[in-house]
């Protein structure tokens, strides 16, 4: 296959033949929309479902992708998915991130937002990127799973290599996907090795950390072997660690992009839930995710052989103008539909402590940062097509306000 320009050709009219449809979506899988995906994702969604190959379908409707996810006919491809399955990590998953444990973690998150303000205040301006979204939910999920604070930026480093598997590439498009999955192998590779370790100095040590809970389980009785344990932290830190750093640089992004969503946050800092769901459904971070269909499926009138990989571009469904009659403007109104977390069986676990790290940064950022503003220039994003995140957002401030400020009693 002939491999196309860098940059998306998006074709005038809302009508386009196979080969056209075809064509936009393989320049937009191939990573050329750049930093404004969203006019070539809106004209592949009035496309309808566009087959590339005979047991690949990308679909975009709102209708399409939720009937897809829905389904307890589909599961997602291999490649990066946990190797404990069913009700196991279910159950794993439950304990980790049940409202009383999300609850219980809240002081820490508050704790070290402020701590992260702190250490930039001198300089009077900030790098989202780097100096909130990865530091924060690395340092979380760190104190989750009872991992060493000072490992943290060998394990941000792995976990950033895992990100490419996401990228449909490997799916069957025709684009080469070598380069990123070889990375993605290696960080794999270090990262079972880590986790096992980390599995048996917890069974040596003990402690209320997950990993302890899961090795020697509870009263329950839902007990994980060590290999399955290792499996479980892996696959919560590469599932939930770059999706939340990218909601929190998006979520302040949109801050900075709509300044009076500031002065809201700050006066009413229950806002901040609005602002978070909306970011999910207008620049979400997962863009796109894989399905494969276990069994024959009607998706929505759309025939799907078993075997077949459905590619589900959400950003796409969450723009979807069947769900709201201005679905690109940014309105944080409490009214934000979205897949961003999936649906139904294939719901994100870990979507209550994305939210509460994103809410969290929200309040102390409208609170504490002052006269909040774009610095150096656009931002920029990291080149990946499923996940969508940020490379850097600098912030100029007129000040930081002290952590003495009281948290308001309705913040996160």
């Amino acid at each position: 296959m002939e491999s196309g320009p860098s940059t998306v050709r998006l074709i005038s009219g809302n009508g386009l033949d196979h080969d056209e449809a075809r064509d936009l979506v393989l320049r937009f899988l191939d990573g050329g929309a750049g930093s404004d995906p969203y006019p070539a994702l809106n004209q592949i969604r009035r496309a309808g479902p566009v087959w590339v190959r005979d047991d690949l379908v990308v679909l975009s409707s709102r209708a399409h992708c939720e009937a897809a996810l829905r389904s307890t006919d589909t599961a997602p491809p291999s490649t990066g998915a946990c190797p404990v399955s069913g009700d196991r990590l279910h159950h794993a998953a439950d304990q980790a991130f049940s409202a009383d444990a999300v609850a219980n973690l809240a002081p820490l998150v508050r704790r070290l937002v402020d701590d992260r303000l702190d250490s930039v205040a001198a300089r009077g301006r900030l790098e989202a990127v780097s100096d909130l979204a990865h530091p924060l939910p690395m340092a979380v999920l760190s104190h989750l799973l009872g991992l060493p604070s000072p490992d943290a930026q060998w394990l941000h480093r792995r976990a950033m290599a895992l990100s490419p598997a996401l990228d449909p590439c490997p799916a069957g498009t025709g684009m080469d996907g070598s380069a990123g999955l070889a990375g993605f192998r290696q960080a794999e590779t270090e990262l079972e090795a880590y986790f096992a370790e980390a599995v048996e100095r917890r069974r040596q040590a003990g402690g209320d950390d997950l990993l302890s809970r899961l090795i020697h389980g509870d009263e329950g009785g839902k007990r994980l072997t060590d290999a399955e344990a290792a499996s479980v932290g892996r696959f919560l830190l590469g599932a939930g660690y770059e999706t939340t750093a990218a909601l929190v640089s998006g979520s302040v992004l949109a801050l900075l992009r709509a300044p009076h969503e500031i002065d809201t946050v700050r006066k009413d800092p229950g806002h901040a839930r609005h602002v978070v769901e909306e970011t999910l459904r207008l620049d979400p971070p997962l863009q796109i995710v894989q399905r494969r269909a276990a069994a024959d499926l009607d998706v929505c009138g759309t025939p799907v052989a078993r075997g077949t990989v459905m590619v589900l571009l959400l950003a796409a469904a969450h723009r979807d103008p069947a769900l709201t009659p201005s679905p690109d403007v940014f309105a944080p109104d409490g009214a934000s539909p979205h897949l961003a977390f999936g649906a139904g069986r294939h719901h994100c676990h870990g979507a209550p402590l994305a939210r509460l790290i994103a809410r969290t940064v929200l309040v102390r950022f409208a609170q504490r940062v002052l006269g909040p503003r774009f610095a150096l220039g656009s931002p920029s994003y990291r080149p990946a097509t499923a996940l969508r995140g940020l490379r850097a957002l600098w912030v100029d401030a007129d000040g930081f306000a002290g952590r003495d400020l009281p948290w308001p009693e309705t913040a996160a």
